[in-house]
């Protein structure tokens, strides 16, 4: 264990080349699979979101990089206002400056930077993640997280226990064509801007974010679709992903439509399905907060549901929202997780 007093400053151009070092070898430690993130990976995560950038590193007297603590900044409705949160994603330590939870290690030191730079409403109205064991203990006990979904439902057909999808897609809706779509446009705004006011705490479902999220991401190859309505605009959109963890699980990553159009759902889920069996995806995953009408459509679609490895938990910094209202008022689908 290291005893060098380190700085802890925002980030600045160039520490990235430092992160990556430290990333990799941290990651790579724990995990023989890990797969060497790139500085591409890394620019598009941080860099290119066009929320901005929301990083705090530690760093030795050397200039060596040594912990981050990072968020992944988005744009959010809450409550009809455009204000913005940040999701904390790749917290990181190098081994000489781990310590227990007893002691305030460069961890601690790194997160209490960010809350004190970041941790405002004029900036940020709440912070968000999905911790890890560790992590969550840590955050609970030391960092006012508080938990939202612990554990994450997650709503699911295992395709191999069942030798027909009939019941999935049940009063499916017969008109409008599916596309599958390259590029978000302005038809996912409009939509958006529809279903909006009954989304009372969700990230923006933009094609800016959209676009940034899926199309752009360097490291996974998403596949996303759209219903088409009556005018030739979109009634639905869905974003796929396939391998989902590693296992042949099919994550429906994003599943955007109206509560009570149980048609648009119905014909989503049943092309999702349709395309887990026909890539060789024998389950079908997603996750939608039960409190939302969407949950339990899913649940007359044939899905059954189980508890998921995450913890959601939500750290408040706008003191008017709380917490029991986030709860009940929160969509969130996978999209909004770390994995990617």
């Amino acid at each position: 264990m290291s005893s060098q007093e380190i700085t802890v400053r925002p980030f600045q151009p160039g520490d990235e080349e430092g992160l990556l070092v430290l990333f990799n070898e941290v990651f790579g430690e724990d995990n023989a699979r890990h797969k060497a993130r790139t500085r591409e990976q890394w620019k598009w995560e941080f860099l290119d979101n066009p929320a901005g950038t929301q990083v705090v590193v530690g760093v030795e007297p050397s200039g060596r990089m040594v912990a981050q603590y990072a968020c992944l900044p988005a744009r959010v409705n809450l409550r009809g206002e455009d204000v913005c949160c940040g999701q904390g994603i790749d917290s990181v330590v190098h081994r000489d400056y781990r310590r227990g939870l007893k002691r305030e290690g460069a961890f601690l030191k790194v997160a209490r930077y960010y809350f004190e730079h970041f941790g405002r409403k004029e900036i940020n109205a709440f912070g968000y993640g999905f911790p890890n064991k560790k992590a969550y203990r840590i955050g609970v006990r030391m960092l006012d997280y508080v938990p939202v979904a612990a554990p994450v439902k997650a709503l699911y057909r295992n395709l191999f226990n069942y030798k027909r999808d009939d019941e999935v897609g049940e009063g499916a809706a017969t008109e409008g064509e599916i596309l599958e779509l390259s590029r978000f446009d302005e038809r996912v705004d409009l939509l958006w801007e529809r279903l909006r006011p009954d989304l009372k705490m969700a990230i923006q479902r933009t094609s800016t974010y959209l676009n940034w999220r899926y199309s752009d991401c360097p490291s996974v190859n998403y596949l996303s679709f759209g219903l088409t309505d009556e005018s030739g605009g979109l009634r639905a959109v869905w974003v796929t992903r396939a391998n989902w963890m590693g296992p042949p699980i099919l994550a429906v990553t994003e599943l955007i439509v109206g509560n009570k159009d149980r048609g648009a759902i119905a014909r989503a889920l049943a092309h999702c399905v349709g395309l887990a069996r026909s890539t060789g995806q024998p389950r079908v995953e997603l996750w939608i907060p039960p409190t939302s009408p969407i949950y339990d459509c899913v649940l007359g679609q044939g899905f059954q549901v189980e508890n998921s490895y995450a913890n959601l938990c939500i750290k408040i910094y706008d003191e008017s929202l709380g917490a029991s209202w986030a709860r009940a008022n929160w969509f969130y689908t996978i999209g909004d997780s770390d994995v990617f």
